[in-house]
C-alpha cells in the first residue's frame, strides 16, 4: 500500500490510501467505516512489531465489543417479546377498553 507504513503502522488512520479502502470495505459489505479496522499481515515478519500487535489487538477488541452488543441486543428482544402485552385486546373489531361504553 505504502512504503511507509510497511515500516511504521503508527499512521496508518491518517493515511489517505487506506481511509480510501477502509470506505470501499465499508460500502461493499455496508458497514460503517469507523467498523473497518486495517490490519498488517506478519506473514513476512522475522520479529514481532509492537505496532503490528496494537492494530490487530485492536480489531479483536472491536468484534468483542461487537459480539457483546449482539448478545446484548438478543438478549433485550428476547425480553420484550415474553412482556404481556397490556390494555390492548380486541372485541368485535373495537379495542377492549372501548367495548364496555
Amino acid at each position: 500500500m505504502d512504503a511507509r507504513l510497511s515500516t511504521d503502522v503508527s499512521s496508518v488512520f491518517k493515511n489517505t490510501k487506506v481511509k480510501d479502502v477502509v470506505m470501499e470495505m465499508s460500502k461493499l459489505f455496508g458497514i460503517p467505516g469507523n467498523k473497518v479496522l486495517p490490519l498488517k499481515n506478519h506473514d513476512m515478519e522475522v520479529s514481532l512489531d509492537t505496532g503490528v500487535d496494537i492494530l490487530a489487538l485492536m480489531a479483536l477488541r472491536q468484534m468483542l465489543h461487537s459480539a457483546e452488543d449482539h448478545l446484548d441486543n438478543a438478549q433485550m428482544r428476547k425480553a420484550i417479546s415474553a412482556m404481556p402485552v397490556r390494555g390492548v385486546g380486541v372485541v368485535q373489531g373495537r379495542r377492549a377498553r372501548d367495548a364496555s361504553l
